[in-house]
């Protein structure tokens, strides 16, 4: 039962999160030009529009995992490269800011509020997974693997001498990707950088807590 409730207390993180990180890049995709993904509905905080099924059963297990992809013309941007670049960019970057803000919301309350015998004992724990769905979705898309969104910030810089041959690794980036995350390298990689991350914006919440609340 613990694990289930541990499961439960992070539905709403995972529901926020692919939201969040979906409408970032439908919006700075239709800011840049092109708008593509609001004309089939996806410029939405509307979390069933975005849901991927497997995608959720990693990020709710693993806190790594993906949504569905937003469509994106980049030849409706005045800059296909650098317009793609950013609108990759957008999405991991919506999810750190969430992060931020979510977790320091969680120590400010901690802080303010005892939540201890109220109907909302469970909230500064979903607040603080949420913080962390956020922050592992956030860090877990700049892996530089198709289809990832790390990938395509990687193909905007590579030299045009390599694009094929990124082209060609593009076709097996999955099998790659499963690969990484079976064998445990990518949670190697990823969590001393994501703890790391979340240590730093701790530090902050306590340092506004100490402002606001002394």
């Amino acid at each position: 039962m613990p694990q289930l409730e541990a499961i439960l207390l992070r539905i709403p993180g995972f529901l926020l999160a692919i939201s969040i990180h979906e409408y970032a890049h439908a919006r700075i995709a239709f800011e840049l030009g092109d708008d593509t993904a609001e004309r089939e509905g996806r410029m939405t905080l509307e979390p069933w529009a975005h849901f991927d099924l497997v995608g959720a059963i990693m990020l709710l297990f693993f806190r790594f995992g993906w949504a569905r992809p937003v469509p994106v013309n980049p030849y409706r941007f005045r800059n296909p490269r650098k317009g793609m670049a950013l609108v990759s960019l957008a999405g991991p970057a919506a999810n750190m800011i969430a992060a931020f803000v979510l977790q320091v919301l969680t120590i400010l309350l901690f802080t303010r509020i005892r939540f201890t015998g109220s109907p909302w004992i469970h909230l500064p724990r979903v607040l603080e997974q949420a913080a962390w769905i956020n922050a592992g979705l956030g860090f877990f898309n700049l892996i530089p693997i198709p289809p990832l969104d790390g990938s395509k910030i990687v193909s905007v810089l590579l030299p045009y001498s390599l694009q094929d041959l990124w082209d060609q690794f593009e076709q097996y980036g999955f099998l790659v990707l499963i690969v990484l995350l079976y064998s445990g390298l990518s949670s190697k990689v990823l969590w001393p950088l994501v703890t790391g991350f979340m240590q730093w914006v701790q530090n902050v919440g306590i340092y506004l807590s100490l402002l606001v609340f002394r």
